[in-house]
């Protein structure tokens, strides 16, 4: 953010706290274009990740013409989507629609225990949760619409959340976006040919593919949207970006979709927004280039904010790879593996070591990693340590290679045996002079005590043992002790792929102010807004927002 843009931010997000969640926020004075406009389309679309694909596909579908802005070139562009695993949930389009219906409902209203939490589910997320409803089952065919080529590999069937009405009888199914009959967990395929991409370059390629078939759909990359134009009446007709140096102002006869992401690597919405430590406690290893623009933007027009502080979270390794003062992290593997435990910055285990990283705590266990200790009023588990002996370390390779930030060129990890080399792996040849090499590191370190560390891993190794463990249960599969020396620890921190909250909309992707008024003009979709409350599925989110927000934002 340049200084103009942080003050407008604060200044905004104050405005939004003196007159309280219920009132309206007075928004900036129109700035209407002073020009005629340079580009204009039906339809304008910033960001070109899945959501803003699928808005801008479903728009052209629609007779509509459409301009997407791009900040990266398109050459190189490396969105959210891109990085991912490339999972879309799909279920059985033959299944039963009203068990779908309520399991969506309990997905979107966070209700674990399958009941609706009060307040929570209202008509709002019954409506995106009809949303799903209809649209989930036919992603598989729509994806591969926009390229046959296209192979969807199922890789789950049944729900996730069991707990939740129509769990059971919904039709549940997670597939993977591949354009080989395999998913390759080696080799990256940044770059390289179209037959070889799977994972989120599979998906990439195919959003591509169905851009390109579509004439109504033009693509203006290499700028950077820096704020939203609007009429004397406040509608936004438009948006006013920098294209390599020069001003650019792009008009949009039916309105623009926000589809720009979230705030991963803003510092000031990050000290906003996230609990604990929000800076230097946290990392992510989803693109750099999500600054929060399009939250910032939003804000500037009186949009409102909801669930700002959600992300698609847990507990990441961040090595010491930096994009504007924070850290970069990467996809982690080994958490929970036999042969290591996790303990915070104590010295102590705190979980159950598989809840970081598996089942339906996978994307919330950020909650936990950012806690603060009521006694002391400290963040103990920021950061936290993954402590390995010699035989898990060698077992495999501690960061995914084929995706995220080492797939596509952010953090040059070669290797277990590389990044220890460098320095971002901690090595010894016993538990205690392992927690000496970790407590010099610093001042959130420095409480690690070697004799508190040594007793935590005789526990487990005891836990191990017995075949039971004593303090959280661990799965007795993964119960083998911390024992071959030497000894290794890797730096966790809270993080994961993306934020998921920013602004508040409708369930027809149409931006609100405070009083819940719908802005003219105005649409998001993605993580900049997404509803989900709990689990993954952004990508799933993303597309089928994505839909939504082209289909409305072209209705007659």
């Amino acid at each position: 953010m340049t200084g103009t843009n942080r003050r407008t931010f604060l200044k905004t997000l104050a405005a939004g706290t003196a007159l309280g969640a219920g009132a309206a926020q007075v928004p900036a004075a129109p700035r209407p274009a002073a020009r005629g406009f340079d580009e204009q389309a039906d339809v304008v679309v910033v960001g070109l990740g899945a959501a803003g694909a699928a808005a801008a596909i479903t728009a052209a579908d629609r007779k509509a013409s459409v301009i997407i802005v791009e900040r990266q070139p398109l050459e190189t562009l490396r969105s959210n989507t891109r990085l991912s695993g490339g999972y879309v949930h799909c279920p059985d389009k033959n299944g039963d629609k009203k068990a779908l219906q309520g399991y969506f409902e309990a997905l979107f209203s966070a209700a674990y225990d399958g009941l609706p939490s009060v307040g929570e589910q209202d008509e709002i997320s019954v409506e995106m949760a009809r949303c799903w409803t209809e649209i989930t089952p036919q992603l598989v065919d729509w994806l591969q619409g926009l390229d046959p080529e296209l192979k969807m590999l199922k890789t789950m069937g049944g729900a996730q959340y069991v707990n939740f009405p129509g769990a059971r009888s919904c039709g549940y199914a997670v597939y993977r976006a591949s354009y080989r009959d395999v998913v390759d967990n080696k080799t990256p395929t940044y770059q390289g040919p179209k037959s070889a991409a799977t994972e989120g370059e599979a998906l990439h390629r195919a959003l591509l593919n169905g851009i390109g078939a579509r004439r109504g759909i033009r693509i203006l990359d290499n700028t950077r949207v820096q704020e939203l134009v609007r009429d004397e009446t406040g509608r936004v007709t438009g948006v006013r970006a920098l294209r390599s140096g020069r001003e650019v102002l792009i008009g949009a006869a039916r309105g623009v979709a926000l589809c720009c992401g979230g705030y991963e690597y803003s510092a000031s919405m990050r000290r906003a927004f996230l609990a604990g430590r929000g800076v230097d406690g946290w990392a992510f290893y989803g693109t750099p280039y999500n600054e929060g623009d399009g939250i910032r933007m939003g804000l500037e027009v009186g949009a409102a904010l909801t669930k700002a502080g959600s992300c698609a979270a847990r507990m990441i390794w961040a090595p010491p790879v930096y994009a504007g003062g924070m850290r970069i992290g990467v996809t982690t593997n080994g958490i929970g593996a036999p042969g290591s435990i996790v303990v915070n910055s104590l010295g102590r285990r705190f979980a159950n070591e598989l809840q970081i990283t598996g089942g339906i705590t996978n994307n919330c266990f950020y909650e936990k990693a950012a806690e603060q200790s009521l006694a002391t009023l400290t963040y103990d588990n920021l950061p936290s340590w993954l402590v390995l002996d010699d035989e898990a370390f060698h077992a495999r390779e501690l960061a995914n290679t084929t995706r995220s930030t080492v797939g596509y060129g952010f953090v040059d990890f070669k290797s277990n045996q590389d990044a220890l080399a460098r320095g971002w792996i901690l090595k010894a040849d016993s538990i205690e002079e392992l927690a000496r090499e970790i407590g010099r590191l610093g001042e959130h370190s420095a409480r690690m005590k070697p004799e508190v560390l040594a007793r935590t891993v005789a526990q487990f190794n005891d836990d191990c043992a017995a075949g039971s463990d004593q303090l959280f249960g661990r799965a007795r599969s993964t119960l083998r002790p911390v024992a071959r020396a030497p000894f290794y620890a890797v730096p966790l921190f809270a993080g994961g792929s993306n934020t998921k909250g920013g602004l508040s909309t409708t369930a027809a992707r149409e931006v609100t102010d405070w009083s819940g008024r719908p802005i003219a003009g105005l649409y998001a979709a993605g993580e900049i807004s997404c509803g989900l409350n709990r689990g993954g599925a952004m990508l799933t989110d993303c597309l089928v927002f994505g839909i939504v927000c082209g289909r409305e934002m072209t209705r007659s």
